[in-house]
């Protein structure tokens, strides 16, 4: 009886051994899985769930003129995020109504309170709370001050407060199409921000803490952090007391002439550094939307009409025509011609915009009546492949290079699809299409002795240092500089010129004593997307520079679909004697005494 006894004895502990066994065996292969085969990913999740990672955005680079004035600033401010999840974890633990809560957090930020209370219900497509919602955005330090005293006395550290970005342009619309705009988001929208975008906005940093469960920094932690790289400062061309004139001087043209749009551009003519860039109408960057119904409007309103569009250029064309004629030895100062008021090209009678001609003239009589059939004599000696060369070489059909979003290659008649007529019309400045900015540039070529330089808007750009200090890391390279013509041809044209605006149609733009050398244009507007013209709608202009022997600024002034009187001599002339006139004053350049 008593080996039985033993015997099951044994039995029951062989059982409570096998037992242990198996659920030691169970317990280290769990621990086998967990360490070994799963540590990584549970690593991870823990990490995840221990830590919080916050990117650190850089603050937005400065735009600023060429003697330090800003133009573009971006604020410091900030933005407010949502845990929904933990709010409603922390409004079940400690029974406060989400009513409330909404409440307080609308009377911090200074929002509707049925939007905060409609935000705080958002979930996600499987049901739950979102882990992180967007509330408010570009909040200002003040006001950021409240939230972070209510965030720490309620413990509402389901809030996430961030830096953000608010790009301001103090002088509103000043400089506006160049300048552009931001999103939302504070990316480049249009204009300069949009084109150095990557120079301007740095690079983030991010800041790692460990957190509870909460969401709470735990405060004996050392956050990990890289500092964020700041955006480059980009310093201008453009001379903010040049602008400012140019600004007022299209306002006035555009109400005095009841024009659709004005474009004003001021270079200096041997660097092709733009002092001025204009456009009106335009708008305020600070609120590029604002009174827009539609997005054509908006699309129109954007448009940088000096850079993204095209249009004939008319008679200003004819200095291009002057020049390759010049160069090639097809002409010369005291070469004979004679305008009847119409030449007949292949059965096609062009008249001169002179009813009966201009009679007998030589070379600087006909650019100085801007006499259409003695530029088509011109034109044919040249013939249509070498008009073509000088085209291409002045920069035209081609993007001249500026620093500026959408620039318009223009249009321009290959030799090969060429008429008689078309070379006859392209002489003196209709049939092709050119921007303004390509304009300024042919101008400069001649002014600049022959030698071709880009228009441009960057002169330098600077890195910002965590210590506030500045150093310049680049500086403008023109990569298209290039001899056009020979000095002497640019040279002998540019004299000639000064005696468009001294005696001939431009002369509406004289000022005596600073040798102005000058051409006036004036261009019927295509119809778009057919054939033929728009029945009275012009483009009147002027481009000039001075002085013309030695040029320290040029300009140019184009007057879109003007009421009344549209001939560039008559209206665009004038506005470029009175815009002379004050940036010499502003430049303290002295007239030469006879």
């Amino acid at each position: 009886m008593k080996r039985k006894k033993g015997v099951h004895k044994n039995k029951r502990l062989g059982i409570v051994i096998a037992i242990l066994t198996s659920v030691f065996i169970i317990l280290f292969a769990q621990l086998f899985r967990i360490m070994i085969i799963n540590r990584s990913f549970l690593v991870s999740q823990g990490e995840e769930q221990s830590t919080k990672e916050l990117m650190v955005m850089p603050k937005r680079g400065s735009i600023l003129d060429r003697n330090g004035n800003e133009l573009a600033v971006s604020a410091d401010v900030y933005k407010v995020r949502l845990d929904l999840q933990n709010l409603d974890e922390y409004s079940i633990k400690y029974k406060k109504s989400k009513d409330i809560i909404a409440d307080e957090i609308s009377n911090a930020l200074n929002l509707d309170v049925d939007n905060v209370r409609k935000s705080m219900e958002k979930k996600n497509a499987v049901g739950g709370y979102l882990r992180d919602l967007e509330l408010a955005r570009k909040i200002k330090k003040e006001v950021i001050d409240k939230v972070k005293q209510l965030r720490s006395d309620k413990q509402y550290y389901f809030m996430v407060i961030e830096n953000d970005t608010n790009r301001y342009y103090p002088n509103n619309n000043f400089l506006a199409h160049a300048l552009g705009a931001v999103d939302s988001d504070g990316s480049g929208l249009l204009g300069l921000e949009k084109y150095y975008d990557k120079d301007l906005t740095g690079v983030p940093g991010i800041k790692i803490s460990e957190v509870d469960r909460i969401s709470q920094e735990l405060p004996y932690d050392d956050p990990i952090s890289t500092q964020p790289i700041n955006g480059k400062n980009i310093t201008l061309t453009i001379d903010a007391s040049i602008q400012f004139i140019a600004e007022k001087a299209a306002e006035k043209a555009m109400e005095d002439t009841k024009a659709k749009g004005v474009s004003i551009i001021v270079t200096d003519p041997k660097s092709g550094e733009i002092l001025s860039m204009v456009n009106k109408p335009d708008f305020n960057p600070n609120d590029p939307r604002k009174g827009v119904k539609t997005s054509d409007e908006l699309h129109q309103l954007w448009r940088n009409w000096a850079v993204n569009d095209a249009v004939e250029p008319g008679s200003t064309f004819k200095i291009v025509t002057t020049a390759a004629a010049l160069e090639e030895e097809l002409t010369y100062k005291d070469d004979q011609f004679y305008d009847k008021g119409y030449i007949i090209i292949d059965g096609v009678a062009i008249n001169c915009w002179k009813p009966g001609g201009h009679g007998q003239e030589n070379l600087v009589d006909i650019l100085k009546n801007s006499c259409n059939p003695g530029f088509i004599e011109l034109g044919k000696r040249l013939g249509k492949e070498k008009l073509n060369e000088y085209i291409n070489k002045f920069g035209f059909g081609n993007p001249v290079g500026i620093d500026l979003p959408g620039e318009t290659s223009g249009i321009i008649k290959p030799t090969n699809k060429m008429s008689n007529v078309d070379l006859a019309t392209i002489s003196f400045g209709q049939a092709d299409a050119a921007s303004m900015v390509q304009l300024i540039a042919a101008l400069n070529t001649v002014m600049n002795n022959g030698v071709y330089t880009t228009p441009h808007l960057m002169k330098s750009m600077s890195s910002v240092g965590q210590d506030g200090n500045s150093n310049v890391v680049q500086t403008y390279q023109d990569k298209n500089v290039r001899q056009v013509i020979s000095e002497k041809t640019a040279n002998e044209l540019a004299g000639y010129l000064e005696q468009v605006v001294s005696t001939g149609s431009a002369k509406a733009a004289y000022i005596e004593g600073y040798g102005i050398a000058g051409k006036t244009g004036t261009a019927e507007k295509a119809n778009i997307g057919g054939k033929g013209y728009s029945e009275g709608k012009y483009v009147a202009s002027f481009v000039g520079a001075a002085p013309y022997d030695d040029p320290k600024v040029s300009l140019l002034i184009a007057i879109d679909e003007p009421k009344g009187q549209y001939f560039g001599g008559d209206i665009a002339a004038p506005v470029a004697k009175d815009l002379f006139e004050q940036i010499f004053k502003e430049m303290s350049f002295k007239p030469v005494k006879n």
